[in-house]
């Protein structure tokens, strides 16, 4: 979460929407990006960028979009694509019609190599190739109970209005043939373009693996929260099997040509890993910003998501977001009630009265509020805003009712930070280091800048696993200085 939280969900829904009906009209082996299409993704492009972190600019950014060009040469569409890192720590990458391909440095930091990044967007290329936009299937409908989270997850009352057209855009998958067609068209641009085709099965892998590694210092079932990647990218077994079948189909050879690792660590060496310092950091549970000296803790079970407008909280049976704004001249009761009317919009809601009391030496206003769903179901609703000089920040919640009381806890952690525990705060950043004589998987993951499962950090980073003989660089993460 920025300094900027105002989000921008309005403009953004209103992006995508204009985004997602946009056609191309192509074959796989006769692509053609349309003009139209092209200037409307433009237009688009700096909303998106501020929406999800802007742009990884420098060496890192100079070295994707190289890529991404010989990539787009091999899919018939040179200088017809534009490719963008995006300053995310999430695992993610699209594609929106015209051939514009956003890749968060989180699923950068996971890549050991060039021919993997060429996979991947190669990958998204092909969903451009083949017009998978305009034949996106919608994966569900929200409506009332979804309306609202809708509301909670993008700070919007009037998107929360929306959510039945919306839906289209906030839950848009492809398809399993669409996956598999994406898979196969990317295999193809490796092998034209001199990389190593079994590159992406070994990719898709390590998406799994890496799921498996949030799962795991996250306190959760892997797959019990799907992520990005897998929300729009359905992943499963069959394409990891397929990718390689295509791969050797293709004529390819595993380790010919050997993938080209030195030069993709060279361009992401000292690239921000995890929470920029700007957007705060994320620790397990605990949410910490250092600039705006503010801190607090979700209760067990709960997962969060730091975004630059806002972070969201996901738990089982409820979900809250974090954000905030310039306090205002009404005073904090009136701001409390102002999140609460723009989040419920025009639901059937039954509102309390505005509590005044103090939390960690917050002035705080808390609003509870019961709503009923177009479903019929019924849903508690809470606001909690805390004065921090002469800015306001919040929670808004959702749960089903009579189970809000979950995030108790979290609405009495919210907390200012002193100038030591703010200065304790620092980015992580990727390290490439040489492997020496002595260096085992453990000596190396000792180095890893984390309390915890540091050797289950480290081979995920690296795409080893405890058997792998190590290469002669691997990645570290380490404090930046």
């Amino acid at each position: 979460m920025s300094e900027r939280l105002r989000s921008k969900a309005i403009a953004m829904m209103s992006a995508f929407a204009l985004i997602g009906c946009a056609t191309v009209s192509s074959t796989p082996d006769a692509p053609a990006v349309a003009e139209a299409a092209r200037a409307r993704a433009g237009q688009q492009h700096p909303q998106i960028m501020a929406q999800f972190g802007g742009e990884v600019a420098g060496p890192t950014s100079v070295y994707v979009k190289g890529v991404g060009e010989k990539i787009a040469t091999a899919a018939g569409l040179p200088g017809r694509c534009t490719f963008t890192v995006i300053g995310s720590e999430v695992v993610n990458a699209f594609a929106v019609p015209g051939c514009y391909i956003y890749i968060t440095r989180g699923l950068l930091a996971i890549m050991n190599s060039e021919d993997e990044l060429a996979s991947v967007l190669g990958h998204e290329v092909a969903h451009v190739v083949a017009d998978h936009s305009s034949r996106r299937q919608n994966a569900s409908t929200l409506s009332g109970l979804g309306a609202l989270a809708v509301g909670i997850l993008t700070g919007s009352g009037e998107l929360a209005q929306l959510a039945g057209q919306a839906a289209q855009v906030w839950t848009l998958s492809y398809s399993r043939d669409q996956e598999f067609e994406s898979d196969d068209l990317g295999v193809r641009y490796l092998l034209r373009t001199g990389y190593n085709p079994f590159a992406a099965a070994d990719m898709l892998g390590a998406l799994g693996v890496n799921d498996a590694l949030t799962a795991k210092t996250s306190n959760r079932e892997a797959g019990g929260e799907i992520p990005a990647w897998a929300r729009s990218h359905p992943l499963s077994a069959d394409r990891v099997t397929r990718a390689t079948a295509q791969a050797q189909a293709g004529g390819g050879v595993r380790g010919q040509p050997p993938e080209r690792t030195a030069p993709y660590l060279a361009a992401i060496r000292g690239m921000i890993y995890g929470d920029d310092p700007e957007q705060g950091f994320v620790n397990g549970r605990t949410f910490s910003h250092p600039k705006l000296r503010i801190a607090f803790e979700a209760p067990t079970g709960f997962a969060l998501t730091n975004t630059p407008a806002s972070v969201n909280i996901s738990g089982a049976n409820a979900k809250a977001q974090f954000s905030g704004g310039p306090l205002p001249t009404e005073g904090l009761e009136a701001y409390a009630r102002a999140v609460l009317s723009e989040l419920v919009g025009q639901s059937r809601v039954q509102v309390g009265p505005v509590q005044r009391t103090s939390i960690n030496g917050l002035e705080t206003a808390l609003l509870a509020a019961r709503a009923q769903a177009q479903s019929g179901q019924v849903v508690d609703v809470s606001v909690s805003a805390y004065r921090v000089g002469d800015r306001v920040y919040h929670f808004v919640a959702l749960a089903p009712q009579g189970q809000i009381g979950a995030l108790d806890s979290m609405v009495r952690s919210m907390r200012t930070l002193n100038d030591a525990q703010a200065a304790a705060l620092r980015a992580r950043v990727i390290d490439v280091v040489n492997v020496g004589p002595r260096d085992t998987v453990q000596t190396l993951a000792q180095r890893m800048a984390f309390d915890d499962f540091r050797v289950d950090r480290f081979l995920s980073l690296n795409g080893l696993n405890a058997n792998t003989p190590l290469p002669a660089q691997v990645k570290i993460v380490r404090y930046a200085s």
